[in-house]
């Protein structure tokens, strides 16, 4: 009886699913299916997100998984689990040290990498492209890069300006050509206009000027030939001004000077290499700022020396953008013994000042340019803005020019135009003199004029009276 209930329970075991019973072994990467029997592939990437870490992408295999390393890393060996490795940045600068061309450098990041150019050239794709030569001459919204008269020649990393003759780049080869004349640089005309010293610094300038208009822009000026000429001139500044301290003036010769000085420095600051130059002597103080670029500079401006400031823009400086030549400039030269220019009875109350810009046109400047004195003498009042106009031999002329400011010490002027600028004590008295003298002028003429009608009117009446009483004298013998 109980072997028999032995082997009926046994029986009954067998007969029954066993999965009903005992779950399942399921290999490792599966799992026990949860809509039907048996095991299923576990996903391990969805189970845990991070479980190749980072910079990698997790994929999903039968009964496993592989991480795969994202572009720029690398691990050391292709697929990995994270039991076998992770993914580390990848240095492409330090694997291909051209990677960016001869003419770029590479900057390595997280993943990837980028170039830089040196100057002249420039990428046709992303960041990572090689660096390739920027052909200047047929660059996009570059079509003149030399001039309309100048010939362009591109080079490696950079181009080179041919000027025709009576053209020039002021020694530097990538500035446009400028059209240079070099007739201011002649002999002095007349005795009355000749300046002691001058004429050995307008023959150097001559000289400097045809070898600039001749070289074809290839040659240009020697290093440092604008620094030695701008020495010089202030040298002969200097001398001139030590003769004629003191000697009174003469209109001619103060309108030679000034003209000269002008134009000696406009021809001097394109060849200046430094952004900032300056000379300080015994009896001239000059300071020049010189901007080179493909585009226009742009901002504020101020000059500064011992006595006087220039406050201006780049955009005054400049002038019409379209024909910007690849530089500009700013001058401030001052004279400090020029006390008597003129035999007029007027007096400066400042020194001499010249101003000059690379704008060819001054005439009409946009915006006015701002100089502030400092007086001569404190006790300096009612002082005049003045530049001197080359009318005739030469004369202080107010025109253009307004006092914005003025204490005991300093003046500030406002003017639309560039000259040679000063302040004058005495011209505001002189002026109501001869505002006086033209109302006593205009009176007299007044009072003459009413006297000569008066008379008109007695002489008419005494016509008209005559006529009618001739005319009534036979009408009254006819009665009779």
């Amino acid at each position: 009886m109980g072997v028999n209930l032995c082997f009926w329970i046994l029986g009954l075991y067998l007969a029954l699913p066993l999965e009903g019973i005992y779950p399942p072994l399921c290999q490792t990467g599966y799992t026990i299916s949860k809509i039907g029997s048996g095991c299923s592939d576990t996903d391990e990437c969805v189970e845990d997100p991070s479980i190749c870490g980072n910079h990698s992408t997790c994929f999903n295999t039968l009964g496993s998984y592989h991480c795969q390393c994202h572009p720029g890393f690398e691990s050391r060996i292709a697929y990995f689990t994270s039991a076998d490795g992770e993914c580390t940045d990848i240095d492409e600068c330090g694997e291909d040290r051209h990677i960016c061309g001869e003419w770029g450098t590479c900057h390595n990041r997280k993943g990837s990498y980028w170039c830089s150019c040196l100057q002249g050239f420039h990428q046709e794709g992303n960041i990572s492209s090689m660096c390739v030569d920027v052909n200047e001459c047929v660059g996009a919204g570059n079509k003149y890069p030399c001039g309309e008269n100048g010939t362009c020649w591109n080079l490696e990393g950079s181009y080179r300006c041919h000027c025709p003759p009576g053209f020039t780049t002021y020694g530097n080869n990538q500035s446009k050509c400028q059209e240079l004349n070099c007739d201011p640089f002649g002999t002095q005309s007349t005795p009355e206009q000749t300046l002691p010293g001058f004429d050995s610094l307008l023959s150097l300038l001559r000289n400097n000027c045809l070898v600039l208009i001749n070289s074809s822009g290839l040659a240009g000026a020697t290093e440092k030939t604008g620094e030695a000429l701008l020495t010089v001139l202030a040298n002969v500044t200097d001398a001139l001004q030590l003769q004629s301290n003191g000697q009174g003036g003469n209109s001619a010769k103060v309108t030679t000077l000034l003209r000269t000085v002008e134009n000696s420095i406009r021809l001097i600051a394109p060849q200046l290499r430094e952004n900032v130059s300056r000379i300080n002597t015994s009896h001239t103080e000059v300071e020049v700022v010189v901007r080179r670029d493909r585009t226009p500079p742009r901002g504020p401006v101020r000059l500064t020396n011992e006595n006087i400031q220039l406050d201006t823009t780049w955009e005054t400086a400049i002038g019409d953008d379209t024909n910007f030549p690849g530089f500009g400039f700013a001058i401030l030269l001052s004279y400090k013994s020029l006390q008597n220019l003129t035999n007029s009875s007027e007096q400066l109350s400042s020194r001499v000042v010249t101003v000059s810009v690379s704008n060819p046109n001054t005439t009409n400047l946009s915006e006015p340019i701002i100089l502030t004195f400092t007086h001569l003498k404190s006790s300096d009042a009612n002082t005049t803005c003045v530049y001197w106009s080359e009318d005739g031999e030469g004369a202080w002329s107010i025109q253009g020019c307004a006092s914005v400011m003025s204490n005991s010490t300093h003046t500030v002027c406002s003017c639309t135009h560039l000259s040679s600028f000063a302040l004058l004590r005495g011209i505001q008295e002189n002026k109501k003199c001869r505002q006086l003298q033209l109302v006593m002028w205009a009176g007299a003429s007044v009072a003459l004029a009413c006297v000569v009608l008066s008379l008109l009117m007695t002489l008419w009446c005494r016509f008209v009276s005559k006529k009618r009483n001739g005319g009534s004298r036979p009408e009254q013998h006819f009665n009779l």
